[in-house]
């Protein structure tokens, strides 16, 4: 067994040398995805970890403090974090003991519910869960020991390992003053390879907010995974699952006070405190990218001009948010107060685990958590120490004369102050460092908008010139067409004056006519209405004939009915004549012989009554049927007078439209021959003005080739 714990040791001091010598890789570049657009390199706090010098922005590991920046502001999702989950996961699955110790911003990221993710993990099959609050509380003592022992100027905080990156490979002179104590992951992992023998043969996974927590791991040589809170949310989301379905589980350490709060900014200042009541008047608490990282940078000027440090402890962080907005959270983008909360509630509440409940705990209050963080501490166990990494930079990175920047500029057009635009649209914060970059092939010219901007210029002019030239050379060629086009024009102008003259003459004999013509239409309108008005008088009397004829027709009528009556009174006489007979011969030859004469004579009255009345009758009906047809033959010849009557006016009416039209085209004719007029004194200052282009085009094409020769 303790063969085996040795050649682990073994084995992690190797791993951490390695390490130490390249950087862990916890950031990757996804090519498909990236753009090109440089927003990665505009928030990175180093710059030249970034290689923009082809078609996408390349990332290097071994210049890469590991801050997240560039995760975050990448709206194509390009760039993304890398952690253990997997190989954690797949180890758990395998059935390989881990221990697991959890980062105190857990509450803001899993929305309070810190203790029900102990569940989760140990559902997974961790062997235990522990708080790094904890191992917080034992950083503060092991800060408090150092400070009182040694009383340095100042004292660097290092829980974040982004920060402690920087120093290490850019600041290198600032590494006397890191906190030489382990952050408080390490105080609680190797608080468990201490205190908790039974977990000696487990790894250990850590449950943060941060990526390049590995990288502390590796430089420690303790500590097997980085799992981050990102990691753990998307595994269950892809499960369809919540952190709400898990059991509470406490965790397997002793609890934390306020040391809860050591992943909100400030939150080691407000732990002191408990020890210090004025510890806030000489700290500096500073967090978030670029304003750290600036404040870091001139730190050591500040130091070597005694300027500063003005404050004993310098609590700061990578992330404005702190670690409760990690790159490894689903925080960052959140309102502060909503994150902060959590853990403000978490810390009253772990608070009230040591407040006293009467005078007696009052007094030993204080000795109960020191007491125990003494149990737990042990002088030289947590002690850290830190390598200057700057020689990868100055291996990697040339830093470059001023000569050489200046030919840099030179080949970017940047040739007076006004081309130092520092504008930032690069990525860097001004122009020096682009041309760093350059020398470095760490990017190129083209990603710089002034470049681009001149060159575009450059190449549109000589574009322009070369175009010109095309021009020069059509020009020429079109002038020498033109030049025979202008002589003939000349020639062609005269013959168009006569011909102008001719059709002036033609045209003005065509107005003389169409005046004529008018006349003569006028007469005939005279005339069509005279007809007209003859037409009109012809119908009203043949319309009085017609109604003539019907009265004659209505009198026939009625002497038809008289003839018919007059049959009748003929035929009753004849009968009566019939009867005055018989009744004289029943009186008798000498009574009746008298009567039968006069009998026999009003028959022959009646007889020929009759037949006289008869023959009327058909006379009648002859007469009537002739009146009928000279009704009928009046009606059509009213009809046709009617017909004749419209004729006549459509005839009028078309004479009326075309002496109309032929007043429009005697009016025509006159602008014409006026037209015609202008045109002939125009064609004249044509021919004039001819002549001079004539000579113009001549003089115009030997300041062409003149212009071309130029």
């Amino acid at each position: 067994m303790y063969c085996m714990l040795f050649l682990r040791l073994i084995f992690l001091n190797l791993r951490g040398f390695m390490e130490n010598v390249t950087m862990r890789p916890i950031i990757k570049v996804l090519e498909d995805k990236c753009i090109n657009c440089h927003r990665c390199i505009m928030v990175c706090p180093v710059k030249m970890c970034n290689n923009g010098s082809g078609a996408i922005v390349d990332h290097h590991s071994d210049l890469c403090i590991g801050c997240g920046e560039c995760i975050t502001v990448c709206s194509h999702g390009a760039r993304i974090g890398i952690d253990d989950f997997d190989e954690f996961m797949a180890d758990l699955k395998k059935g390989v003991k881990i221990v697991v110790i959890v980062a105190p911003a857990a509450a803001a990221s899993f929305e309070g519910k810190y203790l029900e993710l102990n569940g989760l993990l140990k559902s997974l099959g961790a062997k235990a869960v522990f708080d790094v609050s904890f191992g917080a509380e034992l950083t503060v003592k092991s800060y408090l020991d150092y400070m009182k022992k040694k009383n340095p100027l100042t004292v660097i905080s290092q829980p974040c390992p982004t920060l402690v990156s920087f120093i290490e490979m850019y600041r290198p002179e600032l590494i006397p003053y890191l906190a030489p104590a382990d952050s408080p992951m390490m105080h609680m992992m190797k608080a468990i390879k201490k205190y908790y023998p039974q977990y000696s043969d487990c790894k250990i996974a850590a449950i943060s907010p941060c990526y390049s927590k590995r990288r502390e791991f590796a430089a420690c040589g303790i500590g097997d995974y980085n799992v981050t809170f990102n990691s753990i949310q998307n595994w269950m989301d892809s499960k369809k699952d919540t952190i709400a379905n898990y059991k509470a589980e406490d965790y397997d350490n002793p609890p934390a006070e306020r040391a809860v709060l050591f992943s909100s900014p400030g939150g080691l200042m407000r732990t002191v405190q408990r020890y210090d009541k004025d510890i806030n008047s000489k700290t500096r608490k500073i967090e978030g990218s670029p304003e750290v990282y600036h404040y870091m940078a001139y730190l050591s000027e500040a130091i070597r001009k005694s300027n500063g440090p003005v404050f004993k402890l310098i609590d700061c962080l990578n992330c404005a948010m702190g670690c409760n907005g990690g790159p490894g959270t689903g925080n960052r983008g959140k309102h502060l107060d909503d994150v902060e909360y959590l853990i403000e509630q978490r810390q009253m509440e772990t608070r009230k685990k040591y407040q006293p409940k009467n005078i007696f705990q009052k007094l030993f209050a204080r000795n109960k958590l020191e007491k125990l963080l003494d149990k737990y501490w042990e002088d030289g166990l947590y002690s850290r120490s830190y390598i200057d990494r700057s020689a990868i930079f100055k291996e990697m990175v040339i830093d470059p004369s001023e000569q050489q920047i200046q030919a840099v500029f030179t080949r970017m057009h940047k040739t007076s102050s006004s081309d130092i635009l520092n504008c930032g649209a690069c990525g860097y914060r001004n122009c020096e460092q682009m041309a760093v970059a350059i020398i470095n092939g760490l990017n190129k010219m083209e990603n710089c908008r002034h470049y681009v901007e001149i060159e575009k210029t450059l190449r549109n002019e000589e574009s322009v010139k070369q175009k010109l030239n095309t021009v020069y050379d059509h020009t020429l060629g079109e002038m020498n067409k033109n030049l025979g086009g202008i002589s003939s024009l000349s020639l062609n102008i005269g013959e168009t004056a006569n011909h102008v003259l001719s059709s002036s003459t033609a045209i003005e004999q065509m107005v003389e006519n169409t005046r004529s013509i008018h006349q003569t239409l006028e007469q005939n309108a005279r005339t069509v209405l005279l007809l007209n008005e003859s037409s009109s008088e012809g119908k009203n009397r043949l319309h009085r004939i017609a109604e003539l004829i019907d009265d004659v027709s209505a009198q026939s009528d009625a002497l038809i009915e008289a003839c018919s009556v007059i049959g009748d009174i003929a035929e009753q006489t004849s009968i009566l004549g019939m009867n005055a007979a018989i009744e004289a011969a029943h009186a008798g030859e000498a009574v009746g012989k008298g009567f039968s004469v006069v009998a026999s004579e009003i028959r022959k009255l009646a007889d020929n009554s009759n037949k006289q009345a008869a023959e009327i009758a058909g006379s009648l009906k002859n007469i009537k049927a002739l009146i009928d047809s000279s009704k009928e033959s009046s009606g059509q010849a009213e009809q046709q007078f009617d017909t004749m009557v419209s004729l006549i006016n459509t005839v009028k009416n078309e004479e009326l439209h075309i002496n109309n039209a032929m007043e429009v085209h005697s009016s025509g004719g006159n602008q014409v021959i006026q037209s015609l007029n202008e045109i002939n004194s125009l064609i004249l200052k044509v021919k004039e003005e001819s002549a001079s282009l004539l000579s113009s085009s001549e003089t115009i094409i030997e300041d062409i080739r003149g212009l071309k020769a130029m």
